[in-house]
């Protein structure tokens, strides 16, 4: 079992998305899609540009990892393929990929460009990490963001880290997850930090 640490700059619910019964991670952070197994544990703390470094916005167990077509081709995650008219839960819809006659098509998203144009970037970038982990054991909290104690600032990257880190202290990273998980009701406790900049927070 590893531990993994990563910043979050920006929040919409669309990297992570914690919406319904599964916490997914399915674009952005390639490197953590690419290395982290079924087991390990990605620990999400905010950033400078938010204002929230070392502040805990979500952690999740990877119970499942999976390809991009099988996340797509899953009956389980097709609430998570965006509709851009419907509620903040569906426009941030991470299920944006899938293979068809011979290439990658990304659905209009969050990661596409203005008219639903591929955004051949993010294309690049969401699936180098090959992967989506999965997960039914999470906390996230986002808006209701918590300081981290002291104590266990070292599992958190830091200004220095561009990206995320390997958390060598496994036994305190666990003993902080274990606080969590016993402080917190898993799934959901708040909203995704940039909704405030929406005036459609009534439809959540």
């Amino acid at each position: 079992m590893s531990f993994y640490g990563y910043k979050i700059t920006r929040d919409y619910g669309f990297a992570p998305n914690p919406f319904g019964a599964y916490c997914t991670l399915a674009c952005c952070k390639p490197h953590v899609r690419k290395k982290a197994k079924e087991g390990d544990w990605i620990i999400g703390t905010g950033a400078i540009e938010n204002n929230l470094l070392g502040h805990l916005i979500f952690l999740m167990k990877v119970t499942e990892k999976i390809t991009f077509q099988e996340y797509w081709d899953d009956k389980r995650f097709d609430y998570k393929k965006p509709r851009l008219n419907g509620s903040m839960k569906q426009i941030y819809g991470d299920n944006i990929y899938h293979f068809s006659e011979n290439e990658w098509l990304q659905l209009d998203s969050h990661h596409s460009l203005p008219e639903g144009n591929l955004n051949d970037k993010n294309l690049k970038q969401d699936l180098s990490g090959e992967y989506v982990l999965v997960s039914n054991q999470f906390i996230y909290l986002g808006d209701q963001y918590l300081k981290v104690p002291e104590k266990y600032t070292e599992i958190c990257p830091t200004a220095r880290h561009r990206d995320y880190i390997t958390i060598r202290n496994e036994e305190l990273a666990e003993e902080f997850t274990e606080i969590i998980f016993g402080d917190y009701q898993p799934g959901l406790n708040g909203k995704p930090l940039n909704w405030k900049e929406h005036e459609q927070l009534q439809l959540f």
